[in-house]
C-alpha cells in the first residue's frame, strides 16, 4: 500500500521540511504526536491525495524565544 499522508515541520523561518510518509490518518496523527513530544515545534499532516493540510500541531512560538541573561555586568 502506498503512503498517503505527508509529515512535515516547519523550520525557523517557517519552511516545510518532509519528515516522513504514512499510510492512514491514525498513524499520521500517532507520529505527529511523537514527533513534537522529541522535539517540540510547530508540525502539520498533508494528504497526498487532495494537498491540503488534514491536522496540524498548534503554533508555539514561546519555545523560539532566546531568554537572555539580564544580570550581567559587562
Amino acid at each position: 500500500m502506498k503512503p498517503a499522508f505527508d509529515i512535515f515541520r516547519k523550520d525557523l523561518l517557517g519552511t516545510p521540511v518532509w519528515m516522513e510518509s504514512v499510510q492512514d490518518s491514525e498513524t499520521a496523527n500517532l507520529r505527529l504526536t511523537e514527533l513534537a513530544r522529541r522535539s517540540p515545534g510547530e508540525y502539520f499532516v498533508v494528504s497526498q491525495e487532495t494537498q491540503e493540510i488534514v491536522c496540524e500541531t498548534p503554533a508555539r512560538y514561546f519555545d523560539l524565544v532566546i531568554k537572555i541573561d539580564l544580570s550581567l555586568n559587562c
